[in-house]
């Protein structure tokens, strides 16, 4: 029998370790710690990811609260078939999937109930922040609200709900905002339907195009637009033009980012500065067209004040782009190059600049694209603006401040749309990004704020002679 080692205990099976008390006062704090990060990034987990239960919760809610609006409304009817009945079906047929937990069908009926509920209203509905919103239109742009059957002249400002339609003459053109941060410039001859997503997995702005082209620029979330002949599932941080020939085809344009170009037989990935165009009814895409990169703007430089009195030739210069064979050269009194307003528009340019006569006072936006030896056309470059003036501000001949009035800002979620107006020719900033400013001094900015409670927005207006007005604006972000 082998002998017990000194001081060995009983048991000499049994290992023994001996733990000082501090050491299991260190474990005890870090098994703590770990527990309360568990907890901690469970509950940060649930307030930022909502889960489709939760969805439909809420757009159910939601559709209750309009559909007690609508049936107090006393335009409303609440005969059989009428937007009142149909949105109290619909909300009938949403509760009863939640109650059997079916998230996605419970989301979707509740957000054709609010809908309905919304048609009912018609413009008492107006007060509501929208699925989207107009935050600059120009010329002839029209809107059909969901359920009615006349257009009415588009407002600024103006919220949009699914079902609403909006319309652009030969000489309109506007920019929405969607609550998501997708931005759509939709051009002249142009009509599509906002849409909500019908799945409560679904996210991001959606429309369906009926005839036109817009402009889709996606910043942190993704965005569908569904035509006769395919559906664009655009990613988020992209740029993409979708070109709608009513009853023929479309055409898919990324200039940056992705899309997902399908028509239910066929499916295209486009990258970069890649084309397609799909027909109508055979579900055939065209193979991929590469078009150029968009030429560099050079000379003058941006907000350039030339007075009349001296000249009125200016140079306008870019940089040159490969394979291109000509330039596309538009100068307009529009920033959103609307036709009445576009004075120059040239696509026989070969050199990499022009010099163009000026003879009228006023505030000129430019522009030029590429096209290559197919005749297929780069993205627009940036705009610059330049201003033809009989009496040029003198540098220190201003003593007075430009003016700044700052109207309350329009909040979409985590972005603000910021509404002003300043002097005419005064340069506007809002943290330090450059604001779009009219020729009257209007002016409007998106600002995105990324954190949780209170922010302050500085809002700076600074004229020829370096005068500048300050202004703070303290905006909240509330979570999800």
């Amino acid at each position: 029998m082998p002998k017990r080692k000194p001081n060995q205990p009983v048991g000499g099976d049994i290992d023994w370790f001996v733990i000082p008390i501090d050491k299991l006062r260190q474990w005890g704090i870090f098994a703590f710690v770990v527990v309360a990060a568990g907890i901690l990034g469970y509950f940060v987990y649930v307030r930022t990811r909502r889960s489709p239960e939760e969805k439909a919760r809420t757009e159910i809610t939601n559709a209750s609260a309009l559909l007690t609006r609508a049936s107090s409304s006393s335009a409303a009817s609440t005969r059989p078939g009428s937007n009142v009945s149909s949105a109290r079906d619909y909300l009938k047929g949403a509760q009863e999937s939640f109650s059997r937990k079916n998230w996605d069908d419970a989301f979707r009926l509740a957000v054709e109930s609010q809908s309905y509920a919304r048609r009912a209203l018609g413009g008492l509905a107006a007060n509501e922040s929208g699925d989207a919103s107009f935050i600059f239109v120009e010329g002839d742009v029209a809107l059909q609200t969901a359920g009615h059957s006349s257009f009415e002249a588009a407002r600024q400002r103006q919220a949009l709900f699914d079902g609403d339609f909006i319309k652009t003459g030969r000489t309109g053109s506007a920019e929405i905002m969607f609550s998501d941060g997708t931005l759509y410039t939709v051009r002249p001859g142009s009509l599509f339907e906002v849409r909500r997503p019908a799945s409560a997995d679904a996210s991001g702005s959606q429309v369906k195009m009926i005839s036109g082209a817009i402009n889709v620029y996606t910043s942190s979330s993704s965005s569908t637009v569904a035509t006769e002949a395919a559906t664009a599932a655009i990613e988020r941080e992209s740029r993409v033009t979708v070109d709608v020939a009513a009853g023929e085809k479309t055409s898919v344009t990324t200039f940056r980012g992705k899309t997902t170009v399908s028509t239910g037989k066929e499916t295209m990935v486009l990258a970069e500065r890649e084309n397609v165009t799909a027909a109508v009814g055979n579900g055939a895409i065209s193979a991929k067209v590469l078009v150029p990169e968009s030429p560099l703007l050079v000379l003058p430089a941006d907000n350039r004040i030339y007075d009349l009195k001296t000249g009125d030739q200016i140079e306008l210069k870019w940089s040159p782009v490969s394979k291109a064979v000509r330039y596309r050269i538009q100068i307009s009194r529009s920033r959103l190059f609307v036709p009445d307003a576009t004075e120059v528009d040239l696509d026989d340019r070969i050199d990499t600049a022009a010099r163009v006569k000026v003879s009228r006072e006023g505030s000129y936006f430019w522009r030029v694209a590429a096209i290559n030896p197919d005749s297929h056309p780069s993205d627009w470059s940036s705009v610059r603006r330049f201003k033809m003036l009989t009496e040029p501000p003198r540098l220190g001949g201003l003593a007075q401040p430009p003016n700044l009035a700052i109207s309350p800002p329009q909040q979409m979620g985590n972005l603000f749309l910021i509404f002003g107006k300043t002097s005419p020719g005064a340069i506007v900033t809002v943290n330090a990004e450059p604001a779009d400013v009219e020729s009257d001094g209007s002016f409007k900015k998106t600002i995105t704020i990324d954190r949780e409670g209170y922010a302050t927005l500085v809002i700076k207006a600074v004229d020829a002679s370096g005068n500048e007005t300050v202004k703070p604006v303290k905006v909240f972000v509330e979570s999800l």
